[in-house]
Protein backbone atom coordinates (compact mmCIF):
# COMPACT_ATOMS: atom_id res chain seq x y z
CA UNK A 1 0.00 0.00 0.00
CA UNK A 2 0.71 3.60 -0.60
CA UNK A 3 2.10 5.74 2.45
CA UNK A 4 -1.40 7.76 2.16
CA UNK A 5 -3.48 4.66 2.35
CA UNK A 6 -4.45 4.43 -1.26
CA UNK A 7 -3.69 1.48 -3.64
CA UNK A 8 -0.85 2.01 -5.82
CA UNK A 9 -2.96 2.73 -9.16
CA UNK A 10 -4.63 5.28 -7.60
CA UNK A 11 -1.63 6.94 -5.89
CA UNK A 12 -0.39 7.76 -9.73
CA UNK A 13 -3.90 8.57 -10.81
CA UNK A 14 -4.27 12.25 -12.60
CA UNK A 15 -5.92 14.46 -9.91
CA UNK A 16 -8.89 16.56 -10.64
CA UNK A 17 -8.64 19.88 -11.81
CA UNK A 18 -10.76 21.58 -9.45
CA UNK A 19 -10.09 24.14 -6.55
CA UNK A 20 -12.04 23.47 -3.06
CA UNK A 21 -13.66 26.59 -1.17
CA UNK A 22 -10.52 26.64 0.56
CA UNK A 23 -8.43 27.34 -2.42
CA UNK A 24 -6.69 23.92 -1.96
CA UNK A 25 -6.40 21.55 -5.31
CA UNK A 26 -9.43 19.01 -5.15
CA UNK A 27 -7.18 15.47 -4.24
CA UNK A 28 -9.38 13.09 -5.92
CA UNK A 29 -8.77 11.17 -8.72
CA UNK A 30 -10.01 12.37 -12.17
CA UNK A 31 -12.48 10.59 -13.59
CA UNK A 32 -11.59 8.29 -16.92
CA UNK A 33 -11.62 10.64 -19.36
CA UNK A 34 -11.87 13.90 -17.46
CA UNK A 35 -10.07 16.71 -16.02
CA UNK A 36 -13.05 16.20 -12.78
CA UNK A 37 -13.50 13.93 -10.18
CA UNK A 38 -17.05 12.38 -9.72
CA UNK A 39 -18.08 15.56 -7.11
CA UNK A 40 -16.58 18.35 -9.18
CA UNK A 41 -18.52 17.49 -12.57
CA UNK A 42 -16.62 13.93 -13.64
CA UNK A 43 -18.69 12.00 -16.92
CA UNK A 44 -22.39 12.55 -16.39
CA UNK A 45 -24.70 9.47 -17.15
CA UNK A 46 -26.14 11.87 -19.78
CA UNK A 47 -28.65 10.90 -22.57
CA UNK A 48 -28.13 7.60 -24.20
CA UNK A 49 -26.57 6.98 -27.60
CA UNK A 50 -28.21 7.14 -30.94
CA UNK A 51 -31.05 9.85 -29.65
CA UNK A 52 -33.58 7.48 -28.44
CA UNK A 53 -35.42 9.76 -25.92
CA UNK A 54 -36.70 11.63 -29.38
CA UNK A 55 -38.30 8.78 -30.45
CA UNK A 56 -41.69 9.29 -31.61
CA UNK A 57 -44.42 6.52 -31.75
CA UNK A 58 -48.28 6.67 -33.10
CA UNK A 59 -49.78 9.47 -35.20
CA UNK A 60 -47.52 11.70 -35.37
CA UNK A 61 -44.04 8.62 -36.33
CA UNK A 62 -41.96 8.92 -39.25
CA UNK A 63 -43.61 6.05 -40.51
CA UNK A 64 -47.48 7.02 -40.30
CA UNK A 65 -46.36 10.51 -42.26
CA UNK A 66 -44.65 8.63 -45.16
CA UNK A 67 -47.46 6.33 -45.06
CA UNK A 68 -49.80 9.34 -45.41
CA UNK A 69 -47.87 11.06 -48.24
CA UNK A 70 -47.92 7.64 -50.35
CA UNK A 71 -51.89 7.28 -50.04
CA UNK A 72 -52.07 11.06 -51.08
CA UNK A 73 -53.32 14.06 -48.24
CA UNK A 74 -56.64 13.53 -47.99
CA UNK A 75 -59.03 16.92 -47.02
CA UNK A 76 -59.94 16.79 -43.31
CA UNK A 77 -63.58 17.31 -42.43
CA UNK A 78 -64.15 21.23 -41.59
CA UNK A 79 -66.52 19.55 -38.88
CA UNK A 80 -69.78 21.10 -40.68
CA UNK A 81 -72.10 20.53 -42.24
Amino acid sequence: MHPGNQPEILANAPRCGARTRAGTPCRSPAVGGSARCRMHGGKGSGAPGGNRNAWKHGLHSAGTRAMARALGATPRCSGRG
